[in-house]
C-alpha cells in the first residue's frame, strides 16, 4: 500500500481573516456600497437598502463606525450623516468586482 505523501500545513491568510470579520457580516458590504454614492442620514440608509430592520442597520452602523470605514458627522444646517472615510473609499474597488462576480455569476 502507498503512503501518504507529506503536505505542507494549511493555513488562514490573519489578513483576509481579519477583513472578512467585517465585510462577512450580512448588510456591512450594502451599507459601504450605498454610501459610495453620497453621505446619508440613517432613514435615508434604511429606505435605499430596504430589506434591513432598524435595528440592524443601526447594528451594522455601529460596528463599521467602530472599525473605521464610516464616520458619523453632524453636518450644519442638517441632520446627521453617514460617511465613508478614506478606508471606506478604499473597499470599493474590491466591492464592485464582488458586485461584478455576483452578476456574471447568475446570469
Amino acid at each position: 500500500m502507498a503512503a501518504w505523501p507529506t503536505l505542507a500545513p494549511l493555513a488562514a491568510d490573519a489578513d483576509l481573516t481579519a477583513a472578512f470579520e467585517l465585510l462577512g457580516l450580512k448588510w456591512n458590504g450594502t451599507i459601504l456600497h450605498t454610501l459610495a454614492t453620497r453621505p446619508a442620514r440613517f432613514g435615508e440608509l434604511r429606505t435605499a437598502i430596504g430589506r434591513i430592520s432598524t435595528k440592524m442597520l443601526a447594528d451594522r452602523l455601529r460596528g463599521l463606525l467602530d472599525a473605521g470605514p464610516v464616520t458619523h458627522d453632524q453636518l450644519p444646517p442638517g441632520p446627521a450623516t453617514y460617511t465613508l472615510t478614506a478606508d471606506g473609499r478604499a473597499l470599493l474597488p474590491a466591492l464592485e468586482q464582488i458586485r461584478s462576480w455576483s452578476q456574471h455569476r447568475t446570469t
